[in-house]
């Protein structure tokens, strides 16, 4: 087997493993889809790339590099200009199979959906009872988000056709598993660019479309009587209910792949099919997603108040403030009191990012890529099917956030690179428009993004264990690890904070405060670094100083009523401690401080929009009633 080969499989196998290793999500999880991507991109020849994608990319990172100057998490930061570096391999090893064997790594491609979508889907369901319950009763699988269970099975549905119109028995049940994981997963919107790509495939592809249908309406009735049979046990998360529904569905469809031949099989086949349809419990969880309308329920409603959020902090950082701003800066940019990781917008994630040149740049490579499908009615089937399915991730990616997992972020890039450039393109006046990049500069690129990934992942890893010691109670193996973190990324907030806390819990104070000033200099707009400063203030009697940190960490987090509770009793504690100490000026100076903060609850709460989908701030509990009057009694005497 050849070297490329060899690299290639490396490649494939690693990333359908990452498919159950939460997807790549994590910083450190996506660095070892950095080094993948570096691993497939040193196979790769010189390339050609088009004027617009070589601007995309300069766009790219001059973004990632503007970042850098005010990043608001710098630990989470450092890990951008290594992504964006595995994102450009990903596209120059795409370009390089798209200009010599499209068809092959487009088949290649297709065929990883469909396993990976099958196993996405059998597994969430066989091992339903392992995985942590998604809170809309939605099958979230490995993955943890229903949404990207939807999207993955969507490509597998997808990229299982061509295997179903050339007859081979196996892509059938492939089918039905990427179906199971697209249909369980309850999402309005894979369901609608499922439409939209079933209408582009069926303008690209018709010969596939009617090679296919049979076979493939067959997997889709027996994934969509499984499917309304098992949803009330997916909302249950009942595993015991759940095996039978699908062992069932699966062998029938086999059986009857096997015997497709014979009229009678096929007969019974739709017979049994139509009862279970007619008499399954789950349609009114089916009927009930299909019916809602947008923005009527919470979850839709959220997401636009994300979407504006996170423009109105977007217009305010053109430069970006790096990797996962949204993560660091959304808890006070928010406009009323939720939390949310992602800001459900691709684009608008990495503008948030790498700025407005960033997105700019991504902006160019998404519009070049759908542009270029207008060409895929002289493609092959299985190229058609891959980028077709990539043109419908990336559609959804507008208003969700399934390219924060490497495993999708990767694979679209690639597309990118595969779906064409200059070679692909028709005429002489193309070949002036070319780019040259040469091999030497991918094989730079990816020694760097390699040595980036491993110091990075190196240090993730280590943080991860840390975090990990502290939660089984042994806090001298986390200053160990988070240490060892420290002195291979010393600019990770997060590890600073891990090596805090652990010092604050083997009594090393000074220590602990040293590590946590670190942590909140790296990572100044987390509320949990000022809590732990605050905490561990609060514990050296050094109340004044402990107040401030509780100001702060209020400050950081202006819209979580138990944030001000927190701080609310951690001041009546200290009051409690100073008047027992016989310290009025103490005393006064800490009423003072619990003053501001109800002050500061009450404005919060005025600034509450009406129509805010979650429940306002309970800014009546005993603790701030109490506080009202032991404050204003100190501050009369």
């Amino acid at each position: 087997m050849r070297t490329k080969d060899v690299l290639t499989w490396t490649v494939i196998i690693g990333t359908g493993i990452g498919a159950f290793w939460d997807g790549f999500y994590a910083p450190g999880q996506q660095m070892v889809a950095v080094a993948l991507s570096a691993l497939l991109s040193l196979a790769a020849p010189s390339i050609q790339l088009g004027r617009a994608e070589g601007a995309a990319l300069l766009l790219m990172v001059s973004g990632t590099a503007a970042s850098l100057a005010r990043p608001a998490a710098a630990g989470a930061a450092a890990h951008g200009p290594v992504l964006v570096a595995g994102w450009i391999l990903a596209l120059i090893a795409g370009r390089a199979w798209g200009a010599h064997r499209p068809e092959q790594a487009a088949g290649a491609l297709a065929r990883f959906w469909a396993v990976t979508g099958a196993l996405m889907a059998f597994g969430g369901l066989l091992f339903i009872s392992f995985t942590p319950p998604h809170h809309s009763g939605r099958l979230a699988s490995f993955l943890g988000y229903p949404i990207a269970v939807g999207m993955i099975g969507l490509l597998g549905l997808a990229g299982s056709l061509p295997d179903l119109a050339a007859g081979r028995i196996w892509a059938a049940p492939l089918a039905m598993g990427g179906a199971l994981g697209f249909l369980l997963s309850g999402s309005r919107g894979v369901w609608l660019v499922g439409l939209l790509l079933a209408g582009f495939l069926c303008w690209a592809a018709p010969a596939l479309v009617r090679a296919c249908l049979p076979r493939t309406g067959r997997a889709l009735a027996a994934a969509l009587a499984a499917a309304v049979w098992a949803a009330p046990a997916v909302q249950q998360h009942d595993a015991p209910r759940l095996w039978p529904i699908v062992a069932l569905a699966l062998l029938t469809l086999v059986f009857t792949e096997q015997f497709q031949h014979v009229r009678a099989v096929r007969a019974a086949f739709a017979a049994a099919t139509g009862l279970a349809l007619l008499t399954a419990p789950g349609w009114g969880w089916f009927l009930g997603r299909a019916a809602t309308l947008p923005l009527t329920d919470t979850s839709s409603a959220e997401r636009l108040a994300f979407l504006r959020d996170g423009l109105a902090l977007a217009a305010d950082l053109p430069l970006g403030a790096g990797y996962r701003a949204w993560t660091a800066l959304h808890l006070q940019a928010a406009s009323y009191g939720y939390y949310s990781a992602e800001v459900h917008s691709a684009p608008l994630d990495i503008a948030l990012a790498f700025g407005w040149a960033g997105a700019a740049g991504f902006a160019l490579l998404a519009a070049g890529f759908l542009l270029r499908l207008r060409r895929a009615r002289g493609w092959g089937w299985s190229r058609t099917v891959a980028l077709g399915g990539l043109g419908a991730l990336l559609l959804h990616a507008l208003v969700d956030w399934e390219l924060s997992y490497a495993l999708f972020a990767f694979p679209l890039w690639f597309g990118f690179g595969l779906v064409g450039g200059p070679a692909a393109e028709a005429g002489p006046r193309s070949a002036g428009r070319a780019l040259p990049w040469p091999r030497a500069l991918t094989a730079l690129l990816a020694g760097v993004a390699l040595a980036g990934a491993v110091l990075l992942g190196a240090g993730d890893g280590l943080t991860e264990l840390a975090a990990r010691s502290l939660g089984r109670g042994a806090p001298e193996a986390a200053l160990r690890h988070a240490g060892a973190a420290a002195a291979l990324t010393p600019w990770n907030d997060l590890t600073q904070a891990y090596r805090g806390a652990a010092l604050a819990q083997l009594g090393r104070g000074e220590e602990a405060l040293a590590a946590l000033a670190r942590a909140r200099q790296l990572g100044p707009y987390e509320p949990w670094y000022a809590q732990m400063a605050a905490t561990e203030l609060g514990r050296q009697g050094r109340w004044l100083e402990a107040a401030a940190a509780w100001t702060d960490y209020v400050r950081l987090w202006p819209w979580e009523t138990e944030a001000y509770a927190e701080a609310v009793a951690a001041h009546l504690r200290y009051l409690d401690r100073a008047q027992a100490s016989g310290d009025r000026g103490a005393a006064a100076l800490l009423a003072e401080s619990g003053q501001r903060l109800l002050a500061a609850l009450a404005e919060q709460k005025a600034r509450e929009p009406a129509d805010a989908p979650r429940r306002g701030m309970d800014v009546e509990r005993p603790v701030f009633a109490e506080a009202r009057e032991r404050f204003a009694a100190v501050l009369t005497r």
